[in-house]
């Protein structure tokens, strides 16, 4: 009989959060004992710096382009794109060889509502117990809201996250299980519940009102194009309660392993646990995870334990559904068109054509108005790298950096600046670059349809109540 599979994501955790990749001992002790059960991979990176694209990528095996996916959508066109790919969809194809398949997110954008239920038999879109207290737009909400974050009971789904994967795991099925979930702990707003993080409860509510005023799209869109400064203290205060979520992850997910134990079936799983991308807290200027390729979004965690793990080796997420499919020994599958081994690569168009008078006006709103920084919020990115070179085009130009001497990727170099040595190094990248795979494929051009329904309209204010809770509204 073939593995279960229980696949991960822990949505915007850096890298070196975690023990293996250099957080302090202590830091992520659960993801330790992972790795040194299995692997921790050294090389894996994220196709995009945020949620849908990466998602695609790791169950479609398509680059963010080729997914048709590489700027911001809406839920409905991102359901629309991905069910045009549905034949590919990891999900999907895994359960027509025999797996039982199960999703759980406590984030909207990877949900059913945009898209990612393909293929799974059950999939829930758990709801947070903060959503309850997210009411932002009254001063009787705000005062809820604030008293909830200082109280620090709630979390953002990961309790009820586990409860419903338990019920899962108690059902007899003579199937395997593909098992995937996606938590939010260490998205902005970043307020993990008490003791974790061990902020004052006034640190806590003026970390609440700094996600109220910074870590909302319109300010990390300014942030971001420089024309938003955000105070040390915030970020300082951010990063503390960050490491804070990313422990209660670690937790979280020793329970799920002891839960796996106690049925008697974590020996006959595979335990993926990886990121969808990284986060910002002002390096480079940057903050959260949109509008750049730099490591801190794009270099994620990897870590494999488990029947089959030896066998898995991969360098992008976009690869994962090819070696996970060799791994269970799944013969036949869609997933020979993968990027080139040993190389990473990242794509990112930013919020769209610069033309379109919708993002003119919104751009207007949010107060970019220098046409140089209006660009940087809407030029197309891509981003090679293998070792300590990185090349990176934006729009028509070239970014060399040597991650060694630069890791923050402040200060790139020109090409013919490089010895002999690693002239072929920045060939391959080029070549990388310019791979059939980066190419942007055709997408759909029509919109589901709405009939305007009380349900539609229901759904649709629940969805934007959960997206404003995690700040992209």
């Amino acid at each position: 009989m073939r593995p279960n599979v229980l696949l991960v994501i822990l949505d915007a955790a850096r890298r070196d959060a975690f023990e293996p990749y250099g957080a302090p001992a202590g830091s992520t002790p659960t993801v330790a004992q992972l790795g040194a059960r299995g692997k921790a991979l050294p090389e894996v990176y994220a196709t995009a710096p945020w949620t849908v694209p990466s998602h695609a990528s790791f169950f479609t095996g398509l680059m963010p382009r080729a997914a048709g996916l590489s700027q911001v959508p809406s839920p409905g066109f991102a359901k629309t794109v991905l069910e045009a790919h549905r034949a590919r969809f990891l999900p999907e194809v895994i359960r027509a060889r025999g797996y039982s398949t199960i999703g759980i997110s406590t984030n909207p954008w990877a949900s059913d509502r945009s898209g990612f239920g393909a293929g799974f038999d059950e999939f829930t879109l758990v709801d947070t117990e903060r959503r309850a207290h997210a009411d932002w737009t009254s001063r009787p909400g705000r005062a809820r809201w604030l008293a909830e974050v200082g109280r620090g009971r709630a979390d953002d789904g990961a309790r009820s996250a586990l409860e419903t994967l338990a019920r899962f795991l108690a059902r007899p099925s003579p199937r395997p299980f593909f098992c995937f979930v996606n938590l939010v702990e260490a998205h902005f707003p970043y307020l993990p519940p008490r003791p974790y993080g061990g902020l004052s409860t006034l640190d806590r509510l003026r970390a609440a009102n700094d996600a109220r005023r910074y870590f909302v799209l319109d300010s990390i869109y300014r942030a971001n194009g420089g024309a938003l400064e955000v105070p040390e203290r915030t970020l300082e205060r951010a990063q503390r309660l960050y490491r804070g979520a990313v422990r209660y992850l670690d937790d979280w997910l020793a329970g799920l392993l002891e839960r796996l134990d106690s049925f008697r079936m974590l020996e006959d799983t595979l335990v993926i646990v990886t990121s969808d991308h990284g986060e910002n807290f002002g390096e480079g200027g940057l903050i959260a995870h949109m509008l750049s390729v730099d490591q801190r979004l794009i270099h994620v965690p990897f870590v494999i334990a488990g029947p089959g793990a030896d066998s898995i080796e991969l360098n992008s997420l976009a690869d994962l559904p090819r070696s996970l499919a060799e791994a269970l020994d799944i013969a036949e599958h869609p997933w020979h068109d993968g990027p080139p081994p040993g190389i990473g690569l990242a794509q990112s168009d930013g919020l769209g054509d610069p033309n379109d008078p919708r993002l003119i006006g919104a751009l207007d709103e949010a107060g970019i108005v220098d046409e140089s920084l209006r660009g940087s919020v809407t030029i197309p990115l891509s981003g090679a790298v293998r070792g300590q070179l990185k090349l990176i085009r934006r729009g028509d130009g070239e970014e060399l950096y040597d991650l060694s001497a630069d890791p923050l990727e402040l200060d790139p170099f020109p090409a013919h600046s490089v010895d002999a040595a690693h002239a072929g190094q920045i060939e391959e990248l080029r070549a990388a670059l310019d791979d059939p795979v980066m190419a942007v494929a055709a997408v759909p051009d029509t919109m589901p349809p709405s009939d305007g329904d009380d349900a539609q309209s229901e759904e649709i204010s629940d969805l934007e109540d959960r997206m404003r809770l995690l700040g992209y509204l």
